[in-house]
């Protein structure tokens, strides 16, 4: 005679199911997460609180920032500080297309000049970079570190020359630079450096103006700053070793002037 089955064995079978099912479902899921993307690192708020810019100018350190070959890097170098700092903290903030970017870290000083390369772009933990595209420029925030901590802040632009233009011109559009030389430049940054190197003879009346451009060019070109002041106002240009005078058509607190192409200009009141 054939026995009915019993339902305690097909209880035990459905529990056993069930479980097979749910250990799947979670090694599925677990699998799932192990190829889970990291995603960029948002833009954090800035960590550096001092008040910025209460130095006087001719106190501040001489610093540039430049564009490599790639275009997917910049170089930030310190090249001279007159107030003895041991390390630099930096914040490099930059618009690409219409996201706010940036990226932070930390210069020893021991030795000057003294550079770091930054990415325009991120990496994740696994070693896959994304390239930020239409980067504009911003603002780089520093703050330099030894027996009285001291906080800067001002503006830089990139350029991209993707359409040869022969001209020029800076964030505040306060400096405006124009050279058949520049038709040949594929990259730029114009930057309001927060100093300048070695001394000056007058009163400074104008932010000191970095141009780096990649490649590099050499001639001369007509160069529009506009001052703080109005009265007898020359450009001066750093070369890289020295200060060159140049004369110009004063209107108000605007000079035009014909300079050799230099990597700093700024105006002084004489």
């Amino acid at each position: 005679m054939n026995k009915k089955p019993n339902k305690k064995i097909f209880f035990v079978i459905g529990l056993v199911l069930l479980a097979v099912i749910i250990g799947v479902g979670f090694f599925v899921k677990s699998k799932d997460n192990s190829k889970t993307v990291v995603e960029e690192p948002k833009l954090k708020k800035t960590k550096i609180s001092e008040p910025v810019n209460i130095i006087d100018i001719e106190e501040r350190p001489y610093i540039t920032i430049e564009p490599n070959a790639d275009g997917k890097n910049i170089n930030l170098t310190v090249l001279s500080v007159k107030k003895d700092a041991s390390s630099v903290d930096y914040e490099l903030e930059y618009q690409s297309g219409s996201l706010l970017q940036g990226v932070f870290g930390s210069i020893e000083l021991l030795k000057l000049p003294a550079s770091t390369k930054q990415l325009l772009g991120s990496c994740s933990a696994g070693g896959a970079c994304t390239y930020h595209t239409d980067v504009t420029g911003g603002h780089l925030t520093t703050r330099f570190n030894g027996d009285e901590n001291y906080a800067l802040k001002s503006e830089w632009k990139y350029i991209e020359n993707v359409d040869k233009s022969d001209g020029f011109s800076s964030k505040d559009a306060k400096f405006q630079i124009t050279s058949d030389k520049l038709k040949n430049v594929n990259l730029a940054v114009i930057f309001n450096t927060p100093g300048f190197p070695d001394s000056i003879k007058g009163t400074i009346s104008s932010d000191p103006y970095s141009l780096q451009t990649y490649p590099s060019i050499s001639g001369t070109a007509s160069l529009t700053m506009r001052a703080r002041d109005e009265g007898n106002l020359v450009i001066m240009g750093w070369d890289g070793s020295k200060w060159t005078e140049f004369n110009g058509e004063i209107d108000g607190k605007s000079i035009t002037a014909e300079v050799d192409l230099m990597e700093l200009y700024i105006v002084v009141l004489k």
